[in-house]
């Protein structure tokens, strides 16, 4: 498989996975723990034997940024608090 094909399948998915963060925001605090356990659950338990090929291992590395990603960058994407003063007005 070539250099470039995987550098941009990883580049895509953290592309997707930011992307996602901007135009939705962070979601309750849970769902992204339960993300980065996902993530880290893929990346540490040892490939089935249909994914021990180059393809299946860029599969289960794509997803596991994704999933990691998304859940260690939520706390810069928080909807932005609104003040008291702003509320009242």
């Amino acid at each position: 498989m070539p250099t470039w094909m995987v550098f941009l399948a990883y580049l895509a998915s953290a592309f997707a996975a930011l992307l996602l963060l901007h135009f939705l925001r962070a979601r309750k605090w849970y769902w992204h723990v339960i993300s980065v356990l996902a993530a880290l659950v893929i990346g540490l338990v040892p490939l089935p034997e249909p994914l021990q090929s180059p393809q299946g291992t860029l599969v289960v590395g794509v997803t596991f940024l994704f999933l990691f990603l998304w859940g260690v960058a939520a706390p810069f994407f928080r909807k932005p608090r609104q003040r008291a003063d702003e509320v009242a007005s």
